[in-house]
């Protein structure tokens, strides 16, 4: 396999560098510094000029608020530039996958988001996101998206993630606990990923820990493992008047790659074992 990523400075593009590197395999990392996937002419330069069997198209604006107040970069970086991939990777037959979110959903049912649930998103961030999906099936003929959510480990850029790195925490901090969904261990999403992408097994995945959670209930387990100080206060999200609405109740069920691959995904209580033994395995 030989691969073109973009976003490869985030957390999960990070990982998926790391076990390629491990499996000896092929692959062009870019990120903003290296490759503005804005600019069309350029991208399809460096694509041709390389010719990847697969492009794995990470790169995104991924901060919700970001996307409600400056739509115009959400538009360019989530949509436009993954409808020029999927234009790119139809011309060189390669196989594309694209990561997506549980903010396609709106977060008003009861149940978890299966891949066959309708797309309903309630910000910014999950119209563009969707708007992406949707270039990339009307594209391409080689496609697997990944929805995920609420990502956590290594290099993961979500607050309590950073907060669990943090050698000196703070004597205080607050926890949303009325918003729901599933939690995912970086690294164990970059598995399913390659997993995935080394298959003919073409469509829409839900890639997620099992479990539902909230991020008080991350945190609180975390603090029973790690034995830290830190008081936590459960907030509920009007608290802090963010700009973009957030889905309230939006796991997902990952019933495709169970089936087609015969995995279970891990729990989530799992994969924070395994990132609080990474944490404390640090010198």
């Amino acid at each position: 396999m030989k691969a073109f990523i973009s976003g490869a400075a985030g957390a999960l593009g990070q990982e998926v560098v790391r076990q390629l590197r491990r499996a000896k395999a092929k692959f062009l990392a870019t990120d903003i510094k290296q490759l503005d996937i804005t600019d069309f002419q350029k991208t399809s330069k460096v694509l041709f000029d390389y010719r990847p069997d697969v492009i794995l198209h990470f790169a995104a604006v991924s901060d919700v608020d970001g996307c409600e107040t400056d739509r115009d970069r959400a538009l360019r970086v989530n949509g436009l530039s993954t409808m020029g991939l999927a234009i790119i990777a139809k011309r060189l037959r390669a196989k594309m996958l694209y990561t997506s979110t549980n903010c396609v959903f709106s977060g008003a049912g009861e149940d978890a988001y299966t891949e066959y649930s309708r797309p309903d998103p309630v910000n910014e961030y999950g119209r563009t996101k969707l708007l992406g999906e949707s270039y990339v099936k009307d594209i391409c003929d080689r496609y697997f998206i990944v929805r995920t959510s609420w990502l956590f480990g290594r290099n993961a850029k979500t607050y309590l993630s950073r907060f669990l790195a943090e050698e000196k925490k703070p004597a205080s901090i607050n926890v949303i606990c009325d918003q729901f969904a599933s939690l995912t261990y970086v690294e164990h999403l970059a598995e399913a990923i390659l997993r995935i992408v080394k298959s003919e097994n073409y469509g829409i995945y839900h890639i997620v820990n099992s479990g539902i959670a909230s991020w008080l209930d991350f945190v609180l387990r975390a603090k029973k493992i790690m034995r830290f100080r830190t008081t936590i206060r459960a907030i509920k999200i009007e608290e802090l008047n963010l700009p973009a609405k957030r889905p309230r109740y939006s796991p997902l069920a990952s019933h495709n790659y169970e089936y087609l691959f015969s995995c279970q995904m891990k729990t989530w209580e799992e994969g924070l074992n395994e990132y609080i033994t990474l944490l404390l395995r640090k010198p």
